[in-house]
């Protein structure tokens, strides 16, 4: 595992400590971002990432029962259309 910079240490130390909560509706918009992902044409990319990122990204999807792929295409359709979770 990477080592954690002081900043990366206070946010990891802020969720372990349950320190943040939801905005809104989850579930709500998961479906609507799933929802416009299934209804697009796709395109196949290839990315390098971090085995460590990619082993959160992994937890974090069994956590929300979605597939990793689906929310790494959640994650950039947030990213591209300056939409977050609320």
């Amino acid at each position: 595992m990477a080592k954690l910079d002081e900043l990366e240490l206070d946010i990891l130390s802020s969720v372990e400590n349950d320190e943040w909560e939801s905005k809104g509706n989850l579930d709500a918009r998961t479906q609507e971002l799933q929802a416009i992902i299934k209804n697009q044409k796709k395109k196949a990319i290839s990315i390098r990432i971090s085995e460590n990122d990619l082993y959160v990204l992994k937890k974090k999807s069994l956590e929300s029962a979605i597939p990793y792929q689906n929310l790494i295409q959640m994650l950039i359709h947030q990213f591209t259309t300056d939409k977050r979770f609320t």
